[in-house]
């Protein structure tokens, strides 16, 4: 009689712990996936008007970062409030549609939504082929490539492209740059943006301040160029025409006309302040988990802190951890609040980016 006992209490034993591990089990996942990330307060819009002052101070920061729209992580993006969601390769153009649809659902400020079609390397590759910015000679070949590329982008929900690239040379891929000198280049790119917001598509030129891609692959190295005059002519002829919206800005550690004091150019707070006295607009970085920035720093928060701090206004990160992202705009947070950044520097940042959604701000 004891002994049954004694196996009724082992089995009980038994019973329980097996539903620990496995309330343990769920709760991990559940974590792994973002879902424990406390959802921000709605955000106060009415009639397209924003009042900064009651935003906190995270949603700035969250409106700040673009990440890649992975479904799986429908609801920690949503539940932060980011600024945006990049989109690479989907099977078709249904579902790159359903994707940004699901995304932008009763979202009070949507979500920027973007990518990199310039006609070359696409995630678009599977669904239609576009003429690459290496074949286009004309202004008006250039101004018909951004219509086409807006329309195409507009129809399926983007917003936001990052092109044109207005490097003078590609030695690395061949096809992303315009042919020509500084100022046939200049003019194709202001033809082609000019293309591509008809469609209310915002374009970007990069990577600014140029020889992106004539030296190692960022992606992969931490690089050095010497920028001369022509190098950063174009940025100087888009933005006098004063159609170019937003620019982003590469990990380049630059000498010469644009001197990062031997930083990468996308944290270096004298490049960006010299860019920012004469452009208006949203200044974007490159995604910084490339090597050429990731390798630079011995901490990622140390990355984190400099990318802001440096005045992007836009930052992207397409780490798929939704808890990381979180813990960025925690870091980020932390170091406004003890006085490394400026908050001021941030509604600023903020401003521009709703803005540029279409919001009025006050």
């Amino acid at each position: 009689m004891k002994r049954k006992k004694g196996l009724g209490v082992q089995r009980k034993v038994f019973l329980v712990l097996v539903v620990l591990v496995l309330l343990l089990s769920i709760l991990n996942l559940v974590k792994a996936k973002g879902l424990l990330i406390p959802a921000q307060k709605p955000v106060d819009v009415k009639n397209k008007v924003v009042d900064l002052e009651k935003m906190t101070l995270e949603q700035k920061i969250a409106q700040m970062v673009v990440v890649v729209g992975t479904p799986e992580n429908y609801w920690p993006w949503r539940n932060m409030q980011l600024g945006g969601i990049h989109l690479f390769s989907r099977q078709s153009e249904y579902v790159f549609n359903n994707t940004i649809i699901d995304f932008q659902y009763q979202m009070p400020i949507p979500f920027f939504v973007t990518a990199d079609l310039e006609g070359c390397v696409s995630p678009f590759g599977f669904i239609r082929q576009f003429t690459p910015a290496s074949e286009i000679d004309t202004v008006e070949e250039a101004f018909a490539k951004g219509v086409e590329e807006g329309q195409f982008l507009r129809r399926l929900g983007f917003n936001l492209n990052f092109a044109p690239v207005v490097d003078l040379k590609d030695d690395i891929w061949k096809c992303r740059s315009f042919p020509g000198n500084e100022t046939k280049i200049s003019e194709l790119a202001q033809a082609y943006l000019t293309g591509l917001q008809t469609q209310q598509v915002l374009a970007t030129a990069k990577h600014y301040p140029g020889k992106t891609l004539i030296v190692k692959d960022p992606h992969k190295y931490v690089v050095a160029a010497e920028i001369g005059k022509k190098d950063v002519y174009p940025y100087g002829y888009l933005v006098e025409k004063g159609e170019v919206k937003a620019i982003m800005v590469s990990h380049i550690i630059t000498s010469g006309e644009i001197d990062s004091q031997g930083v990468p150019s996308v944290v270096s707070k004298k490049v960006l302040d010299e860019l920012r006295s004469n452009f208006d607009g949203l200044i974007i970085s490159d995604e910084i988990h490339m090597l050429g920035l990731k390798r630079f720093y011995n901490s990622i928060d140390e990355m984190y802190v400099a990318v802001f701090k440096a005045g992007n206004d836009v930052v992207l990160n397409f780490d798929n951890n939704p808890n990381e992202i979180y813990r960025m705009i925690q870091v980020v947070k932390a170091a406004v609040e003890r006085g490394d950044i400026p908050e001021a520097q941030i509604d600023a940042s903020v401003a521009r980016i709703l803005e540029a959604k279409g919001f009025t701000v006050r």
